[in-house]
């Protein structure tokens, strides 16, 4: 009779936990997530959540979700927890296999098929993780340096793996056949419309930008719908006219800021640009850079175009120039490269007639991070001597830099910088945007409240809606003093 009354309670419980699982309301979700993983019944537990975590709707903050007790429950017994260690230990220089792993055991958990076909977009992504997983101390021989299992440490490394892995299945679910024809005809209509303005013409900027916006309402096929995006892009790139390639170009620049697909493919079109075109059209040469640096970003490029590069901060047109010296970070770090990049940068950035051009190099050398003491001593030195430049953006990067550095007096140069009604949006970012360096210390009380003042003095004298430009609007801009004034307040 007992046992028939706890089998009874048992499965009221998991009818309400499962019913929960399925809630509209992401908190009820994570708590149902985070109860069901304590339950006596594993096998349960663990079939329950692993549908749950592929019915989970797209979340900014996938840590938040039902992930969380899916990997509590996944940690909770030796033998399950240890046979999910050694599918990230044993495939962290495996996209390929650690997708057809992880997905072949949560299918044994009760979750969806394994996955057996891997295209290009899947892969890349999750090599990158891959490499996010060994910064959280995972190796081949499991999780190191965290302490034991049960640490709060380890077991956020390992909680972290988990998350990273469904993440990845998530954001490269893809888009049916259906709406994928559906992108592509309205890229084409968007691409009609943009072809007869001038390249990097704010017009064309203008009618490209429905391809360029952030989606209202963001899913995860948004990187499948990137994709589609990039192919259209990419069809242009090849067609042989040169005002298509161009505008292909152009908007394969502005994609890949925002989600880098088609990593293989891009890197061949690029590559053949350069051989074939590119060098004699400076606007197109100056996307192409633009391009190659975007994809560096996520995932250092095995052999990126540093040559092409470093030739091109001698280029006679400016555009391309300043292309260059923006794509130099983070390529140059830790390069054969390094040295050379810094010895061009800083030239531009004291020689260059072109204020555009000396802004990125400004930029670049605050912002690279030296694998060489020698070489982030020439850069900061470079940036000190332009304390007093005429140009607002670049003093506010010798600023930043010296608060990196822990310029004595870099508090006292931010706190005049902003006295100025048109102080540079760059300063407003450089007290909480600075490149992590050893020297940097914070404001002392005096300092942090005269800040505050100067900060509301801009706030209050309309900086917000001063001086657009396309960089952000009028309320991205008041966010910046926002953001500036909670984080000086220790909010």
């Amino acid at each position: 009779m007992f046992a028939n009354r706890r089998a009874r309670k048992q499965a009221e419980l998991h009818e309400e936990l499962a019913a929960r699982l399925r809630d509209t309301d992401p908190e009820v979700r994570s708590k149902a997530a985070a109860e069901a993983a304590e339950t006596d019944d594993q096998e349960w537990a663990l079939r329950e959540l692993v549908r749950a975590v592929e019915r989970e709707p797209w979340a900014e903050d996938f840590s938040g979700t039902v992930v969380s007790g899916f990997a509590t429950a996944l940690r909770r017994e030796r033998p399950i927890r240890e046979r999910t260690e050694q599918v990230v230990a044993q495939h962290l220089d495996d996209p390929e296999g650690f997708v057809r792993a992880w997905t072949s055991l949560t299918a044994e958990l009760g979750g969806g098929p394994a996955v057996r076909d891997i295209d290009d977009d899947l892969r890349d992504d999750m090599r990158g993780r891959l490499i996010a997983m060994r910064r959280e101390g995972w190796t081949a021989e499991g999780i190191s340096g965290r302490g034991q299992p049960g640490g709060f440490a380890y077991d956020l490394a390992f909680d972290i793996a988990v998350m990273l892995a469904c993440v990845v299945l998530h954001q490269n679910a893809p888009v049916s056949d259906e709406e994928a024809e559906q992108l592509r005809a309205e890229t084409r209509a968007v691409l009609r419309n943009a072809l007869p303005y001038a390249p990097g013409s704010d017009e064309r900027a203008a009618a490209l930008a429905p391809l360029t916006k952030s989606p209202e309402v963001e899913s995860w096929t948004d990187r499948a719908r990137a994709g589609v995006r990039v192919d259209e892009a990419l069809d242009l790139c090849t067609s042989g006219e040169e005002d298509l390639v161009t505008l292909g170009a152009e908007l394969l620049a502005k994609l890949l800021f925002g989600e880098v697909v088609r990593l293989g493919r891009v890197r061949e079109v690029l590559d053949g640009l350069v051989a074939r075109e590119a060098r004699e059209n400076p606007f197109l040469l100056s996307r192409i850079l633009q391009c190659y640096s975007h994809l560096h970003m996520p995932m250092p490029l095995d052999d990126p175009p540093l040559p092409l590069l470093l030739d091109s901060l001698r280029h006679p047109d400016p555009v391309v120039r300043a292309a260059a010296a923006e794509g130099l970070d983070p390529m140059a770090t830790g390069s054969p490269a390094e040295a050379e990049a810094v010895e061009g940068l800083v030239g531009l950035l004291e020689n260059d007639p072109d204020t555009g051009v000396r802004c990125r190099a400004a930029l670049a050398l605050r912002w690279l991070k030296y694998d060489d003491e020698h070489h982030a001593r020439i850069a900061s030195d470079a940036l000190e001597r332009q304390a007093d430049s005429d140009e607002p953006e670049i003093r506010a990067h010798s600023v930043a830099d010296a608060l990196r550095r822990g310029a004595p007096d870099a508090y006292d140069r931010l706190l005049a910088g902003l006295e100025s009604p048109s102080a540079h949006w760059q300063l407003v970012l450089a007290p909480g945007n600075v490149p992590g360096g050893s020297g940097f210390v914070l404001p002392t009380r005096s300092q942090r409240k005269a800040i505050i003042q100067r900060v509301e003095a801009l706030r209050d004298s309309g900086w917000a809606d001063r001086d657009i430009t396309a960089d952000f609007t009028g309320a991205e801009r008041a966010q910046l003093l926002s953001d500036l004034l909670d984080l000086l307040r220790g909010r």
